[in-house]
């Protein structure tokens, strides 16, 4: 019997062998909280005010994207930088209206033209120096391509990219994001005035309500991306050991889409994984606390 119990219990250890590799490399990773939430009141001000907070994300689908390449060219003068700079430029929108993109949704942003220079061995002196020398012009603009979704954002960039052409950015917009903020507001009021109706039902004689308070963000999704930590092998130690060269191996980016994962008391009911933009708001309802100290001021603080 007591074997019998020794194996039971060690069953449910064995189904999680490498619970923490399960996580990925986000098992022990650290992380901050894109959503502030109030801190616990001190004495003093928990008997003057009742402070109940709420908070709620709205998720909103983008309805349009912006890719943003950057298309460099040089020359060992400013005029064959810019006139190969014109031409690349030519090409490049070329191919993204062969790509189905109209012309009104692509608009060039110049940015630089600045000098390129070269180390050389040259005598100086009487002697071998290493000297840095111009050795001509680099010139870029920027194209701002808008797109309806992801799909023809990746279109626009298996078109666009190449010698010359790199992608800087992708950016997430809504047409609906006034409307969204409403939304997020109306339903953090209604979980703090839920929550509220719970809590100060201790009190015999209900408190008033003598403040409100809200804020409201808008997180893009460039924003709700997560670094994570390298994994290391021991191959480093040992080759410094022997004194060979090293030559690394390619490794993926440590960065994913994690969205947001915060305190919240009115989430979506959907994990999140798609590209979305958060609208997330807090509301505040202070309440004059029952029986506090006479001739107290009201000054209303942040108080949970």
């Amino acid at each position: 019997m007591f074997r019998t119990l020794i194996v039971l219990l060690c069953l449910p250890w064995a189904a999680s062998v490498a619970f923490g590799q399960a996580a990925g490399l986000r098992g022990g990773s650290s992380e901050s909280s894109l959503v502030a939430r109030l801190q616990a009141p001190d004495p003093t001000a928990a008997e003057r005010l009742i402070t109940v907070e709420a908070v709620a994300e709205v998720r909103v689908v983008p309805s349009r994207l912006r890719v943003v390449l950057a298309v460099a060219a040089q020359g060992e003068t400013a005029d064959e930088a810019n006139a190969a700079g014109t031409a690349l430029l030519t090409a490049t929108k070329a191919k993204l209206t062969a790509a189905g993109i109209a012309a009104a949704d692509v608009d060039t942003d110049f940015i630089a033209a600045f000098p390129v220079y070269a180390w050389g061995v040259e005598q100086q002196g009487g002697k071998d120096v290493l000297a840095e020398n111009r050795v001509g012009t680099r010139v870029q603009s920027n194209l701002h391509v808008a797109v309806a979704d992801e799909a023809a954002a990746l279109n626009a960039i298996k078109a666009a990219v190449g010698d010359g052409v790199d992608l800087l950015a992708v950016d997430y917009w809504s047409d609906d994001l006034e409307a969204k903020q409403i939304e997020a507001q109306k339903k953090a009021l209604a979980a703090a005035q839920a929550k509220a109706k719970l809590l100060l039902s201790v009190f015999p004689e209900k408190p008033q309500p003598i403040n409100v308070w809200e804020g409201t963000r808008i997180l893009y999704p460039h924003e709700l991306y997560e670094s994570l930590p390298s994994a290391e092998d021991g191959a480093r130690t040992y080759y410094d050991r022997d004194g060979m060269t090293r030559v690394p191996a390619p490794r993926p980016l440590q960065v994913y889409y994690r969205g947001l994962f915060a305190d919240i008391d009115a989430v979506e009911p959907v994990m999140p994984g798609r590209r979305e933009i958060e609208v997330v708001s807090t509301v505040r309802l202070y309440y004059a606390a029952p029986g506090r100290p006479v001739g107290e001021s009201s000054r209303v603080e942040p108080v949970r």
